[in-house]
């Protein structure tokens, strides 16, 4: 089966239910009966408001594990559980009260997908938060894992009377009936500018550890390169500056299978794994060779700077992938990106992501500057991003004069 489908739409079945996603199932079922539901090439899956949890975990692991494509369709509604600071899935019988036995956590479905090769998911998303989600995904950002190609909308919630309608998954659906050999992202556009979406967070991520990571031409050293899709080389290491890579850390982690290895899979896979201080050894053999390659601020060496910074945020090490972050944000700046180039916003919005995870307070006042430079230089597009920043960094501030004062 080279490509599976799935639309999952969850939503309480009781008043607490904000969503209407009968314009979204209506064009699904167009959709599908149109083009996918006719190949022998593609499994299509409906799960319409699930309301057992364990089912639909069980559901979800089984669908992760299958070979080829997959791409998720997700509407519905966001919880969040105070006690616990976790996002879940609404399902139909979810309240606040018992949203731990009646909703279905949403690292529950990230975990998951994490495990399939990077590259190999695409999920589009039109969620509504409750109060509380909503002011989480709008300053902490909100993300499904490195190699999960991303899109979507994350509304508020609305008023008592009034119920979303999906808008953004609907137009996504539409689009793809009229062009159905469409690309992710060129339908993603097409929603944005067919549907109202004015006070909604947008998400467009790509896969950062993508398969077939080459450059489309070899550049200069020191030069900035274009990114392309090829066949997974890593970098060459000039003759007479040690042991060729295939001695080093990256040996113990790659497939084994085939002649030319991707390292990216077997990198998320070790740090997933706990084998935090293989994946960052092997990560920073692959830069490395990239700087010796390629030069300082070029797009191999970036690439490998970013990817220990993820290989830091799987490791559960926020402050340094913070740091990382920041430097991969201020490398593109300084080679000539601009404040507005989709991978230095990307690098702000990371970096500033796991500032706010940093848990102590001294390690944290220590990257607020930088932060603030560089989230002043590149505001973004996430509304209240530096406004939420300024908070942290004033907080943080009392918390390092309190903890000096004697006594």
């Amino acid at each position: 089966m080279r490509e599976t489908v799935v639309l999952l739409a969850a939503a309480p079945a009781h008043k607490g239910r904000a969503v209407d996603m009968s314009c979204v199932q209506s064009a699904f079922s167009t959709l599908f009966s149109a083009h996918w539901a006719k190949g022998t090439a593609c499994a299509v899956l409906e799960w319409t408001e699930p309301g057992d949890p364990g089912i639909l975990a069980r559901k979800v692991r089984s669908v992760a594990a299958v070979p080829g494509h997959l791409t998720l369709y997700l509407v519905g509604q966001l919880m969040l559980h105070r006690d616990r600071n976790t996002l879940y899935l609404a399902l139909a019988r979810a309240r606040p009260s018992t949203l731990q036995s009646t909703g279905f956590p949403l690292h529950a479905l990230t975990s998951r997908l994490r495990r399939r090769p990077a590259g190999s998911t695409t999920v589009f998303i039109d969620l509504v938060t409750d109060t509380e989600g909503w002011r989480r995904v709008r300053y902490q950002g909100f993300t499904l894992g490195p190699g999960i190609r991303l899109y979507g909308v994350l509304s508020p919630p609305p008023s008592r009377k009034d119920t979303a309608a999906g808008p953004y998954l609907t137009a996504v659906a539409e689009a793809l009936a009229g062009e159905p050999s469409m690309g992710a992202s060129e339908a993603h556009g097409r929603a944005l500018t067919a549907a109202s979406l004015d006070g909604r967070v947008l998400i467009a991520q790509e896969p950062l550890l993508r398969p077939g990571f080459v450059p489309l031409d070899d550049p200069e050293p020191g030069a900035a390169a274009s990114v392309g899709q090829g066949r997974p080389v890593p970098p060459e290491e000039p003759a007479g500056e040690g042991p060729p890579l295939a001695d080093g850390p990256i040996l113990r982690l790659a497939p084994g299978e085939g002649d030319d290895p991707d390292p990216h899979t077997a990198i998320v896979a070790a740090a997933q794994d706990g084998r935090h201080a293989e994946a960052t050894a092997a990560a920073a053999v692959w830069e490395e060779a990239a700087l010796r390659s390629h030069g300082p601020g070029s797009t191999p060496a970036v690439h490998w700077l970013e990817v220990r910074a993820e290989v830091a945020h799987l490791s559960e090490e926020p402050a340094l992938s913070c740091q990382l972050w920041q430097a991969a944000a201020r490398v593109r700046l300084d080679v000539g990106h601009g404040p507005a180039h989709p991978d230095v916003v990307a690098a702000v919005d990371r970096a500033q992501h796991q500032f706010h995870q940093i848990g102590s307070a001294h390690e944290a006042w220590q990257l607020a500057p930088e932060m603030l430079s560089l989230r002043r230089q590149v505001p973004g597009v996430q509304k209240g991003a530096l406004e939420s920043l300024d908070a942290r960094v004033q907080h943080l501030e009392k918390a390092v004069r309190a903890a000096a004062r004697p006594g």
